[in-house]
């Protein structure tokens, strides 16, 4: 019928495509089996809030789309960065929500007290209702690192407030009003919270230093939350241990099982005292010697649910197409040669290949692609508005267009590393010959190495700055160095699993680091002020 091709007719259009250099490997797939269709969005649609509408049309278009035996899918950084934010949303929301019930879970089995629990877990979940606040009045992009912010001052805050709720309940047994209770916990523990509060918020605030802005923004952030959530600890649970709700009652009872097992561990730990500290510090060092051994890396697909749609078809291209992401040499030529000479074809060719020797890249374009078949008859006709993505005469430039697999930020580095060195080796061979590797999985990759490298040396000055501080406030060097075994130590144990194990430094696992750290400089300041 009218508007469909026999048998005959598809085996040849199928030929043709397979023999076109623009389609093959480009558009169309080896085995036929696979096409891709590229969309540009329009200026500024790549970008919250229109990216997530421009998807989602786009996805909308799709659903309607109906043939058998033929399946749709999207993907592309635009799709990938809007399947993470909404990936992210949703993390932030299911694991603060969680976070909120172990807290008050845990702290209804210490406390075995209505009143106590409902004491202890408020003041911690509105010092993190006020961090995400801080977020927003400043204008914080939410992403990977500031969705830790609530879930931290959730955790340093339910801390503090169960040392108030300890002070209180003790005194409390002994007879004192509540409200005197309240006023002696303030009094006796604040001290230790506000300095764990002010150590941690400097900690953090030192990755003010760091190059990439993510990460200032992330610990100034962190900072900020940590004392919101002191502040909304401090003012509001003993304002909730003092009222109506509490008088006459008491806030419940210590669990016994506890208190004997923290009395039995301090007690040995007192008695083995020297040989305890000799293997802390043994072990620490040993951990750290493997620890110092973890790499960085990430990839794309290691920030999406692998259940995603955007995901899969992402996975898809890069077996069928070489990848999603691409990589961009741009050629610069001196002004005697013609865009239409065989010298830049020449030229282009070398290029290209040097992309397909090199280990992630393929399928370069340019415009060496579109005229090594064309006899220079025909090339000399050629107009540069036919291939002006390509070349710019009037600039005398051209690009090689490449595409990269998600092999990994630090394949990826030493893959570019390689690409460079033979850039340079045959620009030394052509006088006036410039070339420039460029694109965004190239800045990507260096941008990722940098925000992984910026995260764990801000994390060494941060233990560095923490040790000081903690030197200054008890007035002795010997308690700032003291204080490093026990704030480094949880740090080496997971450096060390992570060399074990196989895994690489991603800015998922550093956060791990910074949290550890924030909850070890809380139990660390606690013990000291208690000495």
């Amino acid at each position: 019928s009218a508007g469909q091709l026999d048998a005959q007719s598809i085996t040849e259009a199928r030929a043709r495509a397979h023999e076109h250099p623009l389609i093959s490997g480009q558009l169309l797939s080896t085995d036929g089996s696979t096409a891709l269709c590229i969309v540009r969005l329009n200026a500024g649609a790549d970008k919250p809030p229109r990216l997530g509408h421009a998807v989602e049309s786009i996805e909308s278009t799709l659903s309607v789309f109906d043939a058998e035996d033929i399946s749709v899918q999207l993907t592309g950084l635009p799709a990938l960065r809007h399947q993470a934010a909404l990936a992210l949303r949703q993390d932030m929301l299911i694991f603060n929500s969680l976070g909120l019930t172990l807290a008050f879970i845990l702290s209804a089995t210490l406390a075995r007290s209505l009143r106590s629990t409902v004491v202890a877990c408020i003041p911690p979940a509105v010092g993190a209702v006020w961090a995400m606040g801080i977020l927003g009045l400043f204008g914080a992009p939410i992403n990977l690192l500031t969705s830790v912010v609530p879930s931290l001052a959730l955790v340093v805050g339910t801390c503090d407030s169960i040392h108030f709720i300890e002070d209180m309940r003790r005194s409390v047994r002994r007879g004192t009003h509540q409200i005197i209770a309240s006023s002696n916990a303030i009094r006796r523990v604040g001290t230790a919270c506000g300095l764990t509060s002010i150590v941690t918020a400097v900690g953090f605030a030192s990755l003010a230093a760091a190059r990439i802005e993510a990460v200032r923004t992330f610990g100034i952030a962190a900072a900020a939350g940590a004392l919101a959530s002191f502040a909304a600890v401090t003012l509001l649970t003993p304002l909730l241990a003092s009222t109506q709700f509490c008088q006459g009652l008491r806030l419940g009872r210590s669990w016994r099982l506890a208190s004997r097992i923290a009395g039995t561990l301090t007690a040995f730990s007192i008695r083995h005292a020297r040989p305890i500290a000799a293997i802390g510090l043994v072990g620490t060092l040993l951990l750290t010697a493997i620890g110092i051994q973890v790499d960085a890396d990430n990839r794309v697909v290691d920030s999406l649910p692998r259940q995603a749609k955007s995901s899969q078809a992402l996975v898809a291209v890069d077996k069928e197409f070489g990848g999603v992401m691409g990589v961009d040499v741009v050629v610069r030529w001196p002004e005697d040669v013609s865009w239409r000479s065989d010298e830049l074809l020449n030229t282009l060719n070398d290029i290209h290949a040097i992309l397909n020797t090199a280990e992630a890249t393929s399928r370069p374009l340019s415009l060496a692609s579109v005229t090594n078949s064309m006899p220079p008859r025909v090339r000399r006709r050629l107009s540069a508005d036919t291939v002006n993505e390509m070349v710019d005469p009037d600039t005398r430039m051209a690009i090689v267009r490449a595409r990269v697999r998600d092999a990994g930020s630090r394949q990826l580095e030493t893959v570019y590393a390689d690409i460079r060195t033979e850039l340079d080796a045959l620009a030394a061979t052509r006088d006036g010959w410039h070339f420039d590797l460029s694109g965004m999985s190239v800045i990507s990759a260096r941008n990722i190495r940098q925000l992984i490298t910026d995260l764990g040396g801000s994390l060494l000055l941060e233990v560095a700055v923490i040790a000081i501080i903690l030197a200054l406030a008890f007035r002795s060097p010997v308690a700032g160095i003291v204080s490093l075994i026990p704030n480094v130590f949880p740090l080496a144990v997971i450096a060390a699993v992570l060399v074990l194990t196989g895994r690489s430094l991603d800015p998922a696992t550093v956060i791990v680091f910074n949290v550890c750290l924030g909850l070890a400089v809380d139990d660390t300041v606690h013990v000291m002020a208690a000495l």
